[in-house]
C-alpha cells in the first residue's frame, strides 16, 4: 500500500469481511460440487458405466474452470477501472444464484440429456464469476491491510476458504446421517445447493457497504486509472504473471485434491465409510483454519519465499506418506494421512493469497493477478479430481494422485527459487530495499 493511502481499522475489518464471505460463497459452491460428485453422477448421467458417470461428473466440475479466464478478463477489467467492491458485489451475486439454480434442476431420468446441459451451463456461470473472486478479494484486502501485517489479515481469506471446505462437507455428512443416504440422493442433495443463495445476498450486503480501497481511490484522484488494463497487464506483467501462474498451480491441485477428490477417493479406493471420509476432511480443515493465521504471521515475519519454499519441499516428501496412512482404514487413519498433508499444503494458500496482489502495480493488479491466478486453476485446478481418478483407472495404483502431487510440488520448487522475487514489505524493508509505490 502506498504510504499516503492509511485506512481506519474500522475500514480494514469491513473490508476483510466483505472480502472474506465473497470468498466463502465461492469455496462453498465448488466444493459442494465435488462432495456431491457421486450423487450429481447418478443424477445427471447414464447410469450404465458408475465409472464414466463419475469421470463425466468430474469432466462438468473441470469445465467450469476453463471459463474462468475469461471471467478474470471481465471482472478484472471493472475491477481496475470501475473500482474493486463494484466487480465484487457482482461476483458474488452471480455465483451464488448459478448455484442454487443447480439445485432445482430436473436429471436425466426426468428430461434426458438435456439435464446435464443444464448442468454444464450454470457451471459456466459459476466460472465465469469465480474468475473474478479470489483474485479481486485478496487484492481488497491486502489494499487495505498494513504493511507489515498483510500475511496476518490476509489469512482472513484462507480461513474462510477452509471453514467453507467444512461447511460443505460437514452439512453433507450431516444430511446423509439424518435423512439416509436415500432421501440425500433423493432430495438432500439439492438443500445444500440451495443454501448459497442467502450467503450471495448476504455478501453482497457487505461488499456494497464497504468504501473503496485507499489505492484505487489514490488513482482515481490522480486520474490514473488504466482505461485496458488487461492489454496493458499483458503487454508489461508477463513475467509476474507466469511467476504467479507457476506458484499457483501447486495450491490449486492441493487444495482440489485434498477438498474434492480425497473424500471420493476414501470411500470409493480405500473402503472408508462416506460418512467417515467426509467427517475426516471435515476436522482437516478444521486443523487449517487453526492453522491458516500462524502461517499468515510466519509469512511477514520470514517472508513469502521462505514459506513456499517449506511447502512445496514438505509436499514433496509428505504426500505419499500421506496417502498410504489415509488408505489403512478408519478415521483416525484417514484424519491423520489428511492432517499430515496440510500441516505442509496450508501454506501454499496464503502465499498464493499475498503473491497474488503483492507482485502487481495497483493500476492493474486486479486484472494481472486474476489472469495469473485463473489460468493455473484452469489447468490444474478444475483438472485435478479428473486426472487423480483416471490415473487410479489408467494404472491401479491408489498412491498415482499422491505422485501428481509430487510433480507439481517439484515444477513450483524450481519456479519459487528461480523467479520469485520476495514481496514481504518487513523483508524488502529489513534488506534495505527502496519501498515500492505501489499506486502506480
Amino acid at each position: 500500500m502506498a504510504d499516503t493511502a492509511v485506512a481506519s481499522r474500522k475500514e480494514i475489518r469491513r473490508a476483510v469481511a466483505a472480502g472474506a464471505i465473497g470468498n466463502f460463497v465461492e469455496w462453498f459452491d465448488f466444493g459442494v460440487y465435488g462432495y456431491l460428485a457421486p450423487i450429481i453422477s447418478a443424477k445427471f448421467f447414464p447410469s450404465e458405466d458408475a465409472t464414466a458417470g463419475l469421470l463425466s461428473t468430474f469432466a462438468v466440475f473441470g469445465v467450469a474452470f476453463f471459463v474462468r479466464p475469461l471471467g478474470a478478463v471481465i471482472f478484472g477489467r471493472i475491477g481496475d477501472r470501475f473500482g474493486r467492491r463494484r466487480s465484487l458485489s457482482i461476483v458474488v451475486i452471480t455465483m451464488s444464484s448459478a448455484t442454487a439454480l443447480c439445485g432445482a434442476l430436473p436429471g436425466y431420468a426426468q428430461v434426458g440429456v438435456l439435464a446435464p446441459v443444464l448442468l454444464l451451463i450454470l457451471r459456466l456461470v459459476q466460472g465465469l464469476s469465480a474468475g473474478g473472486e479470489y483474485a479481486g478479494a485478496a487484492t481488497m484486502v491486502v489494499e487495505f491491510a498494513p504493511r507489515e501485517r498483510r500475511g496476518f489479515y490476509v489469512s482472513a481469506l484462507s480461513v474462510t476458504t477452509f471453514l467453507a471446505s467444512i461447511a460443505g462437507v460437514a452439512l453433507t455428512a450431516l444430511l446423509t446421517t439424518s435423512t439416509g443416504t436415500e432421501a440425500m440422493a433423493s432430495w438432500g442433495w439439492r438443500v445444500l445447493f440451495a443454501v448459497s443463495l442467502p450467503l450471495g445476498l448476504v455478501g453482497l450486503y457487505l461488499r456494497t457497504k464497504v468504501t473503496e480501497t485507499p489505492e484505487f481511490v489514490a488513482l482515481s484522484e490522480r486520474r490514473q486509472v488504466d482505461n485496458a488494463p488487461v492489454r496493458d497487464a499483458l503487454r508489461t506483467q508477463r513475467k509476474p504473471i507466469a511467476t504467479l501462474f507457476g506458484l499457483i498451480m501447486i495450491n490449486a491441485v492441493a487444495y482440489y485434491v485434498l477438498g474434492t477428490y480425497w473424500p471420493n477417493f476414501l470411500s470409493e479406493d480405500a473402503g472408508v465409510p462416506r460418512v467417515t471420509a467426509l467427517w475426516s476432511s471435515a476436522a482437516a480443515y478444521g486443523v487449517l483454519v487453526i492453522l491458516a493465521p500462524l502461517f499468515g504471521t510466519m509469512a511477514d515475519r520470514f517472508g513469502r519465499k521462505a514459506m513456499m519454499l517449506y511447502s512445496v519441499i514438505g509436499m514433496m516428501v509428505l504426500t505419499v506418506p500421506a496417502f498410504l496412512l489415509s488408505t489403512q482404514g478408519g478415521f483416525l487413519a484417514a484424519f491423520g494421512g489428511q492432517v499430515l498433508f496440510v500441516l505442509v499444503a496450508g501454506p501454499t494458500s496464503l502465499v498464493s493469497s499475498l503473491v497474488t496482489a503483492e507482485l502487481f502495480p495497483a493500476r492493474v493488479r486486479y486484472s494481472a493477478s486474476a489472469i495469473g491466478y485463473n489460468l493455473a486453476f484452469m489447468l490444474f485446478g478444475g483438472t485435478a479430481p479428473y486426472v487423480a481418478t483416471f490415473l487410479i483407472g489408467q494404472t491401479g495404483s491408489k498412491l498415482a494422485p499422491a505422485i501428481y502431487i509430487v510433480v507439481i510440488a517439484f515444477i513450483s520448487l524450481l519456479v519459487t527459487l528461480g523467479m520469485l522475487t520476495e514481496t514481504s514489505p518487513r523483508k524488502l524493508d529489513r534488506a534495505g530495499a527502496p519501498k515500492m509505490t505501489e499506486s502506480v
